[in-house]
C-alpha cells in the first residue's frame, strides 16, 4: 500500500512541475503579445476549482511526466 501512495505523491509531484513550467510559459506568452491567460476561459476556470480539483488537475499534467521518469530509469538499468 505504500508504495502505491508513494507512486500518486511522484505523479501529483511531477504534475506540480508541470504545472509550474507552464505557468511560466504562459507568463512568457502574456508578456510577448499581451494576451491574458488568467482572464480568460480556461483562467477563469481554475481560479474557481477548489483545492481537491486542483490537486486532480496537477496529478493529471504529472503523468507523462511521470511516464518519461519511469521510461528514462528502465533504460539506465538496461544499460548498467
Amino acid at each position: 500500500m505504500k508504495k502505491y501512495i508513494s507512486e500518486i505523491q511522484t505523479i501529483a509531484f511531477c504534475g506540480l512541475i508541470t504545472f509550474i513550467f507552464l505557468t511560466i510559459s504562459l507568463e512568457f506568452l502574456e508578456w510577448s503579445i499581451q494576451f491574458s491567460f488568467w482572464e480568460g476561459t480556461l483562467g477563469v476556470s481554475y481560479t474557481t476549482l477548489n483545492l481537491f480539483e486542483k490537486l486532480t488537475v496537477w496529478w493529471i499534467l504529472g503523468i507523462p511526466l511521470y511516464s518519461i521518469k519511469k521510461y528514462l530509469i528502465g533504460i539506465k538499468r538496461t544499460n548498467i
